[in-house]
């Protein structure tokens, strides 16, 4: 965020500058119009001289169509893409190879025609296949022969190359067409010597048994397996529960679901160790039965008890022994069962071999016959290619290209009059350009407040924009409608009465600049009216013995004046000129003098100055420039302070940076420069039109008196 703060103000500083100097630029075309204008003339001039000084050239047209194009379906002939095919044409009318053929058919015709350079143009019309062509020479029946003979090679060169490509279409599948021929019958070979050695329709028929079998042997092994766990995992009284009721119903066929279901539990029998076994269980589970029957009657050592529990006992003893021999018969089986699973693996094995060997001999088969298909389908689409091909080559290519009009009669044209023409303008336009940029290089006059702070370190007190008026600028007036140079006028008096200060505050101002015309004289005139519409009592002395114009300005009819007080000839209180400001007098500048600065410095100007000091809160001396003569330099050093004008866009920086330097030697104190004709739409400016800020009532009389006496509060007395 920080980085961002501190790219903003230089970004907008970078923007400024950029208008700034775009506007620099602007007022330099402005004032220097004339320059650009003239080398713009004169690209004109010399581009019409060299067209004038051109021999005349001679135009020629035609016309030509172009109607469609030869198209085989199966793609494998003479062709062009319809997006570029106009594009490839016009190239090809203007190809060297055209271009030479051309000229050499009008030598062969027209031995006697001496050959000249000709420009050929071809343009295709919108939304049509017909084509201009346009011939420029210098000799005119040349031109002509050389366009005719120009688009006669174009339609030899497309038959040319028509036939051209039609033979080589036809060679290269004719090549193509026997080879596949070749390896069809290769193929065909193989596929015979295979089924010498291979009935396929004992292998198709042998592959379909070995997979029904195999299908019936995993399904065996299945199950099998499926026994065996169960042998594995279930015990005795399970697995007989398991062949119980497994066991087939009466009547039921071997075949039958239930004899399947059967198969697959442990086989029962009523004979046997099964049967002894599962008889001597039900056995114990009667007898038992009936002696807790007795035992409800009988006491325990009762003779049908005591037999009882004999004969339980004995049955017990009988269902171990069968016991054992049932689980032995059950290992048996177990074992049984593992070794018919080995059997059928051993089985599986062996058919998943022949199975294989019989796919992968089925599979190799059709292999060959889809390669036999495959060529037999392109050797026929190759030969019905090359009866289109031999069918294209008997029709007619001229039908496609087409002379629609001769090469017309000659005209005396003047080629690329509008191209010199305005390759004159843009080269008068840079030298003019190039000439402003080095005169603004040269010129070292000050456009805006940013160029003089690049050249001075001068404090700015104020900028009085330009008035856009013709003439003299009039005077400030109470109510001035003129918002925004007023403000300027009252921004230059607040920088005076608040100017950073030591010692008392200045009460005599001297207002100079470098040379003549730079409204030193308008501001001297406004800006004592500013101080006198505050409420200060204001003297403003028309110090400019030679060009004064502060007479005029104010309309004062006395031609007796400073100049008259400075001899001795009169007081300075009898032509010291109200005004119809109030608050603010005038000291005419009366006669010219011969040598002002003699009398500037004499003790009887010391004294005058001394006097008005008392008698007014402020005295603005309006002086001469600085450069034109020692009067300013003579007058200054005994002023309180002196304001220094600088015109922009009018004054050079180095004659404002020589004025200063003759100040600064004369211990003048110049606390700030006034900038004059500053460009308001300038982005640095910062005082515009805010209507809602100046349509306020004006401030009575008393409020007036009250703020210079503020302002004026603390100014003390200035010895001579």
């Amino acid at each position: 965020m920080q980085a961002t703060t501190h790219d903003r103000p230089a970004a907008a500083s970078w923007t400024t500058s950029f208008i700034t100097r775009i506007h620099r630029y602007k007022a330099l075309l402005m004032r220097r119009w004339w320059i650009p204008l003239l080398t713009i003339c004169l690209g004109l001039f010399v581009q019409a001289w060299l067209i004038y000084q051109t021999p005349p050239s001679f135009l020629s047209t035609s016309k030509m169509m172009l109607a469609g194009k030869l198209n085989i379906s199966q793609g494998a002939v003479y062709s062009e893409d319809n997006v570029n095919f106009y594009g490839t044409q016009i190239q090809l009318m203007q190809s060297t190879e055209v271009r030479r053929s051309a000229e050499a058919l009008v030598r062969s015709t027209h031995p006697e025609m001496q050959p000249v350079l000709v420009a050929v143009t071809v343009t295709q019309k919108p939304r049509t296949s017909i084509f201009d062509l346009q011939a420029i020479g210098t000799t005119p029946e040349y031109t002509q022969a050389y366009l005719n003979a120009l688009m006669q090679k174009y339609v030899d060169f497309k038959k040319r190359m028509r036939e051209n490509q039609g033979d080589t279409v036809t060679t290269a599948i004719t090549e193509q067409l026997i080879g596949v021929e070749k390896d069809l019958r290769n193929a065909e070979d193989e596929i015979v010597e295979f089924q010498k050695q291979n009935n396929i329709g004992f292998i198709q028929e042998e592959g379909n048994s070995a997979a029904q079998y195999l299908v019936r042997l995993n399904q065996q092994y299945a199950q099998l397996k499926t026994e065996h766990e169960l042998l594995e995992k279930l015990d005795l009284d399970q697995n007989l529960d398991r062949g119980q009721g497994a066991k087939p119903e009466a009547g039921a066929s071997p075949g039958a679901p239930g004899s399947e279901q059967a198969a697959q539990g442990m086989p029962f029998s009523d004979v046997g160790p099964e049967g002894d076994y599962l008889k001597a269980k039900q056995n114990v589970q009667l007898l038992t039965a009936e002696r807790d029957t007795l035992a409800r009657d009988l006491r325990p050592k009762h003779p049908k008890i005591i037999k009882l529990n004999d004969e339980i006992a004995k049955q017990e003893n009988l269902i171990g022994l069968f016991r054992a021999d049932a689980v032995e018969k059950l290992t048996t089986r177990r074992n049984s069962i593992g070794k018919q699973m080995e059997n059928l693996q051993t089985n599986i094995k062996e058919w998943e071999t022949k199975a294989l060997d019989l796919s992968q001999r089925l599979a190799q088969f059709n292999r060959l016959k889809g390669k036999v298909d495959r060529l037999k389908t392109l050797y026929d689409r190759l030969t019905n290619n090359l009866k289109e091909v031999g069918v294209s080559q008997v029709v007619d290519g001229g039908d496609q290209v087409s002379i629609m009009e001769m090469a017309s009669n000659p005209q005396s044209v003047r080629p690329g009059l509008i191209k010199s023409l305005l390759i004159g303008l843009g080269c008068g336009a840079l030298a003019g350009i190039a000439i402003l940029l080095l005169l603004d290089r040269i010129d070292d006059r000050m456009a805006s407040l940013s160029e003089f702070q690049h050249h001075f370190s001068e404090n700015v007190l104020g900028q009085i924009p330009r008035e856009k008026t013709k003439g003299q600028v009039t005077l400030l007036q109470p109510d001035d409608a003129r918002h925004i140079f007023a403000e300027s006028y009252r921004n230059i008096r607040s920088s005076i009465f608040f100017m950073p200060y030591d010692g008392p505050r200045p009460k005599t101002l001297l207002i100079t600049s470098a040379v003549p015309n730079e409204g030193k004289s308008t501001i001297s005139a406004n800006l004592a009216i500013t101080f006198a519409l505050s409420g200060a009592k204001t003297l403003l002395i028309d110090g400019d013995l030679r060009r004064g114009a502060q007479r005029e300005a104010f309309d004062i009819g006395s031609k007796i004046g400073f100049s008259e007080v400075l001899k001795g000839e009169v007081n300075w209180q009898e032509v010291v000129v109200p005004t119809a400001y109030p608050s603010l007098f005038v000291l005419p500048r009366g006669k010219t003098l011969a040598q002002p600065s003699e009398h500037l410095l004499r003790d009887s100007t010391d004294r005058l100055l001394q006097e008005v000091y008392n008698q007014y809160d402020y005295i603005i001396i309006d002086s001469s420039p600085v450069l034109a003569a020692d009067d300013t330099t003579s007058l200054a050093p005994k002023i309180d302070a002196t304001l220094f004008v600088v015109r922009l866009s009018y004054t050079s920086a180095r004659l404002t940076k020589k004025s200063l330097e003759l100040l600064y030697n004369r211990q003048v104190n110049v606390p700030g420069v006034i900038l004059n004709y500053v460009d308001t739409s300038l982005p640095e400016y910062y005082y515009y039109q805010y209507s809602e800020y100046y349509n306020t009532p004006p401030v009575p009389d008393e409020d007036r008196h009250g703020i210079a006496a503020l302002q004026n509060h603390g100014n003390g007395a200035k010895a001579s």
